[in-house]
């Protein structure tokens, strides 16, 4: 890294303290973004790293920890809608005598399900960094 380099990157992360200390989740998704771009810089991977340049800037713009609260609370309410689509559906194909399309979607809402309690952590994780109150 060359002094130009380094002293912009201290100026930035000077400018961006401050918030992030109030948004602790926020720091932890733009480490987490950094992360990704060091290791698209690696291998390489310049479509990668512009796409990732774009999302770290959004990310230090606009991130709070609020915001990520609410998205992470709307995923799982979507994720809930498609289990209970899932289970309806099971309910009608039980009904038709369709076993085979029955275990077809019993996969399928095993895997929703894992992907729900993924979800609920996740809200649990972004809560408690940001000392939110649990439900």
């Amino acid at each position: 890294m060359t002094i130009k380099h380094a002293v912009a990157f201290a100026i930035t992360l000077g400018f961006s303290a401050p918030a992030l200390a109030s948004d602790p989740a926020c720091a932890r998704k733009i480490a987490g973004i950094e992360s990704q771009m060091r290791h698209a810089k690696d291998a390489g991977n310049k479509h990668r790293v512009k796409g990732l340049e774009r999302a770290l800037s959004a990310a230090r713009q606009h991130c709070t920890d609020a915001a990520l609260i609410a998205e992470k609370e709307e995923e799982i309410a979507e994720k809930r809608e498609d289990i209970d689509d899932i289970l309806e559906d099971i309910r009608e194909k039980e009904e038709e005598g369709r076993i085979d399309k029955v275990k077809r979607l019993e996969r399928k809402l095993a895997h929703e399900q894992e992907e729900l309690e993924i979800l609920t952590q996740e809200l649990e994780e972004i809560k408690n960094l940001s000392g939110a109150s649990t439900k």
